[in-house]
């Protein structure tokens, strides 16, 4: 097959991944063969969260995990490329000079390690409050330039990814329960929150938002849902919620109690795994910003004992 081939073979791979999650591998992998790079990967970034997640099928597994544990949250480069808006093709040079970035602890002690060049080249797909998805690209130590080919086959192929996880996403969002549309959380009495696995608050009806604003046993923590207490038992509790990390000790989800201080009943909070219809694959490198979870928060009455209260 020609050039032109090889990428439509590529785009239509991507578009497989929509139905089948299992083709992302094979999909960048094929992307990669057809830009005549040698590293290709999706992957999110939470910064206030501290959370990443990746999909990287050409880079060494353990070097993977070596940079999710330690360096993605030393790399310079991350902040700089949040910065750029979704669907820019930029390289690495336009984030920070070459010999800057070739410098630092990162580049020595990962990338040179785990064969990557300076020749990279990235496009943000997803940019929203301190989270972002992108794809990148990157040639073999010693390739130290991206052409012009392989800028043209990534712009010919971004719109089709981009379209692709959007997609997902959309389905992913349909794919949760209907109950829990906003629309009908906002008529409820009692406060209800759509959660991520970071306890980032991704929706709050009327309720909820006057008893958290109160500052009294729960807060907002730029944009997370925090114990004013200090405690992390809340935050347990909803990442319980998420496949990615995996239920506590007594399933997905539970109930705590919120002290409020004197002269206030404390705060019943009750963490619910969001139901799916299943349909749906959840992506790590994809499900930043999806809820995982609806948090109930209610007011004690006097019938309730407070039982287990945090």
């Amino acid at each position: 097959m020609g050039m032109e081939d090889d990428l439509l073979a590529s785009i239509d791979l991507i578009y497989e991944t929509i139905l089948d999650s299992t083709v992302w591998p094979t999909a960048l992998i094929n992307l990669a063969d057809t830009m005549r790079t040698t590293h290709i990967g999706l992957s999110a970034m939470d910064f206030r969260a501290k959370i990443y997640q990746s999909i990287a099928p050409r880079t060494d597994p353990v070097m993977t995990a070596i940079y999710r544990q330690y360096w993605v949250f030393h790399n310079p480069v991350w902040r700089l490329s949040a910065r750029r808006p979704a669907g820019e093709v930029y390289l690495l040079d336009n984030l920070i000079p070459r010999e800057d970035f070739a410098a630092t602890p990162v580049f020595n002690e990962w990338f040179r390690p785990a064969k990557f060049g300076l020749a990279t080249m990235s496009a943000n797909l997803l940019i929203g409050d301190e989270v972002s998805t992108l794809i990148a690209v990157a040639n073999a130590p010693g390739n130290d330039e991206i052409s012009a080919e392989q800028i043209r086959i990534f712009k010919a192929a971004l719109p089709h990814i981009d379209r692709a996880v959007r997609i997902h996403r959309e389905l992913r969002m349909i794919d949760l329960d209907h109950d829990t549309a906003p629309e009908l959380l906002e008529c409820l009495q009692h406060g209800v929150m759509l959660v991520d696995s970071a306890a980032r608050v991704l929706f709050a009806n009327a309720a909820a938002q006057s008893l958290v604003s109160s500052g009294r046993g729960l807060a907002y923590e730029a944009g997370f849902l925090r114990c004013t207490d200090g405690s992390l038992a809340l935050q347990g509790l909803i990442a319980s919620c998420s496949k990615h990390q995996g239920p506590g000790p007594s399933g997905p989800g539970g109930e705590i109690w919120v002290q409020r201080g004197s002269g206030h009943s404390p705060l019943r909070v009750t963490v619910t795994p969001l139901r799916s219809k299943g349909t749906v694959t959840e992506l790590p490198w994809l499900s930043l910003g999806i809820p995982v979870a609806i948090v109930t928060v209610a007011v004690r009455t006097r019938n309730e004992s407070g039982a287990g209260q945090s």
